[in-house]
C-alpha cells in the first residue's frame, strides 16, 4: 500500500479486556509492522486500560506508542472534544480499526482526515467511512477465527505471499533475562489454576492437585504455580495438597512477577497447564506448549489455527458454545444454572468444569509431554 511513512493509528477503544486479549493484538501491529516498517505504530485506547496495561505496551507490544482517549462509557463532552481536536492534529496516514473497538472506529478516522482506513465492514460504518475494507474468508469453525482475521488484514494491506497459520502469531518482545530458582534436570510444568473472579472459568482447586500429584508421581516434575497477588493463598493451598499427598514433591509458588519475569518462566518451562485465561496467550506467545481447560467459554476455536502447540480440553457442553463479550457475562444463560462468578477454592464451580474428570486433563497432558519433533494442535471433546 503506497503511504508515506510516519504514523498508523490502531483504534482499540476497547471494554474490559484482558492481557490475553491484548497478546492477541499483537498479530495486527506486526502485520502492520511489516507493511509500514519505518513508521511509528499509535494505538488509540482508553485512559484506564492504558495505565492498566502499560507495561504491556512499553515492552512487549509492537506498537510504539499508546494515545490515550476518553473510556468507553465515559460521559465527558469536553474530553471527548480535545481528543478528537487532538486526533485532526495528529498526522496519522493509516488508522486500522480494531473489531472490538467501541465508539471509536472508520468515522471518527474519516472526520480526522485521515486518507487511508483499514477495518471491517458493519453496522454504523458509512459508504466511504473504509478506504480498505477487510474482506473475511469464509470461516472454517463457522465464526471467523484469529487466522481469518490475520489473512484479511493481511490482504487489505496488500503483503505479499501466504500466510501460514502456524506462523501468525509473533514471538512477545522480552528481555532476555533469565528466570530465577529453576530446578534442574526435571520436566518444569507451570500451572495456572487463576483467572478472572467476574466470569468463573476455573476447574476446581481439588482437581489441580490430583492432576499435580499424577504429573509429579508419574514424570517427577517440579511444579511452579503462577497466579497474582491475589491469587496466592489459592496457590499456597494448591502447594500444601500436592506436597502432603506425595512425597518428594518439588512446588514452586511464584506470584506477583512482571509480565517480562512471567514471560521469560513461561519460555523455561515444559508446559503449562492452566484455565482458559492471559498466561495460556503469553505461553503461545513464548512457543511453550500448553494444555488449557475449557469452562463456560466457547472461543477455543479461535485460536485453534494459530497456536501449534495448544491442546484445548473441553466437555463441549451446549452452554458452553454461548459467548458473551466480558462487560455482559452477566446476561449469559447456563443451562445447568451454574454461578457466573468465582467465589472460593471450595465452589460453587461450572458443571462443565466440574464434571470434567482429572484423568482427562492427565492424558492431555502426558501426550504433550511425551511428544518430540513436530508438534500439533488437538481439541479433545
Amino acid at each position: 500500500m503506497a503511504v508515506v511513512e510516519s504514523e498508523v493509528y490502531v483504534f482499540a477503544r476497547l471494554a474490559a479486556p484482558g492481557l490475553g486479549d491484548l497478546v492477541q493484538r499483537n498479530i495486527a501491529f506486526a502485520l502492520l509492522r511489516r507493511a509500514y516498517p519505518e513508521a511509528a505504530i499509535t494505538v488509540v485506547t482508553g485512559r484506564s486500560l492504558a495505565a492498566r496495561f502499560g507495561e504491556f505496551f512499553a515492552r512487549h507490544s509492537y506498537a510504539t506508542a499508546v494515545l490515550p482517549c476518553p473510556d468507553p462509557g465515559e460521559q465527558d463532552a469536553d474530553g471527548w472534544a480535545r481528543f478528537t481536536e487532538r486526533l485532526a492534529i495528529g498526522g496519522a496516514q493509516v488508522c486500522f480499526v480494531d473489531p472490538d473497538s467501541r465508539g471509536l472506529g472508520a468515522a471518527e478516522a474519516r472526520q480526522a482526515g485521515i486518507p487511508v482506513r483499514l477495518g471491517l465492514p458493519g453496522p454504523g460504518v458509512r459508504v466511504g467511512d473504509l478506504t480498505h475494507p477487510l474482506r473475511l474468508p469464509r470461516p472454517v469453525f463457522g465464526l471467523p477465527d484469529l487466522f481469518d482475521h490475520a489473512s484479511a488484514l493481511a490482504g487489505a494491506l496488500g503483503l505479499p505471499g501466504r500466510l501460514r497459520a502456524h506462523e501468525v502469531v509473533p514471538a512477545l518482545p522480552r528481555s532476555g533475562t533469565p528466570p530465577p530458582r529453576l530446578v534442574a534436570g526435571t520436566p518444569r510444568i507451570a500451572v495456572h489454576p487463576g483467572g478472572a473472579r467476574h466470569w468463573n472459568r476455573r476447574w476446581p482447586l481439588g482437581s489441580y492437585a490430583e492432576l499435580c500429584r499424577l504429573v509429579v508421581r508419574h514424570t517427577g516434575a517440579t511444579c511452579y504455580l503462577l497466579g497474582d497477588r491475589s491469587e496466592r493463598d489459592d496457590l499456597l493451598r494448591l502447594a500444601a495438597a500436592v506436597t502432603g499427598a506425595q512425597q518428594g514433591a518439588r512446588v514452586e509458588v511464584v506470584t506477583d512477577t512482571s509480565l517480562d519475569a512471567t514471560a521469560n518462566l513461561l519460555a523455561a518451562m515444559d508446559l503449562l497447564v492452566g484455565n482458559d485465561s492471559s498466561l495460556a496467550h503469553v505461553a503461545a506467545a513464548v512457543r511453550t506448549p500448553t494444555v488449557v481447560v475449557y469452562g463456560p467459554t466457547g472461543t477455543e476455536f479461535l485460536w485453534t489455527r494459530v497456536y501449534p502447540h495448544h491442546t484445548a480440553v473441553s466437555l463441549r457442553y451446549p452452554c458452553q458454545a454461548a459467548t458473551n463479550p466480558a462487560e455482559d457475562v452477566s446476561v449469559r444463560v447456563c443451562a445447568h444454572g451454574c454461578p457466573l462468578s468465582y467465589t472460593s477454592p471450595d465452589g460453587p464451580y461450572p458443571r462443565c468444569l466440574t464434571d470434567l474428570a482429572v484423568e482427562r486433563v492427565w492424558a492431555a497432558v502426558a501426550r504433550r509431554l511425551g511428544e518430540t519433533g513436530a508438534r500439533r494442535i488437538e481439541v479433545l471433546s
